[in-house]
């Protein structure tokens, strides 16, 4: 019987799906912002932590080289051969595991009283989620505050005027080494101002969440069928449409940022 015959269903070997979700995820906002954590589980039972700092490779056949999927069709139950014998794939470039195989089962990594959603489209319940977030954490979204305005206010109050920035070697040895080392005080002033401004707004939304911040969300990386979890949880639907996966991740990211004032 040749290989691709003995799988079992074709929705076991579609590391591309998983690909999909994963530059979905971590290229939103939600992510960069620090408000997301990520966890894989396989066919097998193998769960696994990614590092929110991760950066996914843009193409599939970079991902591939990553995880060291190899033999694709001819051995499903290997996809994932160097995470699965190492434990863990660190960074090139520090210490940072980004993949790691943590114990069974998630729910042991997840916050006391955490809610957890599992997605798809034949769920019995449909619902708006800008509506159904806010309902669930049982506040209206929190108003959004741009950072580029900051900057802009930054910038007007530290002069604005062109005349006055060095721009070269040469430029620093006429106006002199102390007015280039003032100017470097000054923007280090400055940025430890806005990294406190920043540390300020962040405990403030903490704050607003109240403990209510976090849930959590099951989707399915799968090309058919639906997904079988064995611990409580809450079945929902969000589209009158059938949802790729990646589809699925960009719509919850969106939503979740438009909840906690994210741009």
């Amino acid at each position: 019987m040749p290989p691709w015959k003995q799988l079992k269903e074709a929705s076991e070997a579609r590391p591309d799906i998983l690909h999909q979700c994963l530059l979905a995820l971590f290229d939103s906002p939600l992510n960069k912002a620090g408000f997301l954590q990520v966890y894989i589980r396989t066919t097998k039972n193998v769960l696994i932590e990614v590092h929110p700092q991760t950066r996914i490779p843009r193409t599939f056949q970079r991902f591939a080289g990553l995880m060291a999927i190899v033999n694709i069709v001819t051995n499903v139950d290997q996809l994932i051969v160097q995470l699965l014998n190492k434990l863990s794939i660190r960074a090139t470039n520090g210490p940072d595991k980004l993949f790691k195989v943590i114990k069974n089962p998630v729910t042991d990594f997840l916050p006391p009283g955490c809610r957890v959603f599992l997605t798809s489209f034949s769920a019995p319940k449909c619902v708006d989620l800008f509506e159904w977030v806010p309902e669930i954490f049982g506040y209206a979204p929190l108003p959004v505050v741009p950072v580029s305005a900051d900057e802009e206010n930054n910038n007007n109050n530290n002069g604005g005027d062109s005349d006055n920035i060095v721009r070269s070697a040469g430029d620093s040895f006429v106006e002199g080494v102390d007015d280039v080392k003032e100017k470097e005080e000054e923007s280090k002033k400055r940025k430890n101002a806005e990294k406190k401004e920043a540390a300020k707004k962040k405990q403030k939304i903490d704050d607003k969440l109240n403990g209510l911040q976090q849930c959590a969300i099951v989707i399915g990386a799968l090309s058919t069928g639906s997904v079988h979890i064995d611990y409580h949880h809450e079945e929902i639907a969000f589209s009158n449409y059938p949802l790729s996966a990646a589809g699925a991740c960009f719509k919850l990211t969106t939503v979740f940022e438009k909840q906690w004032g994210i741009l």
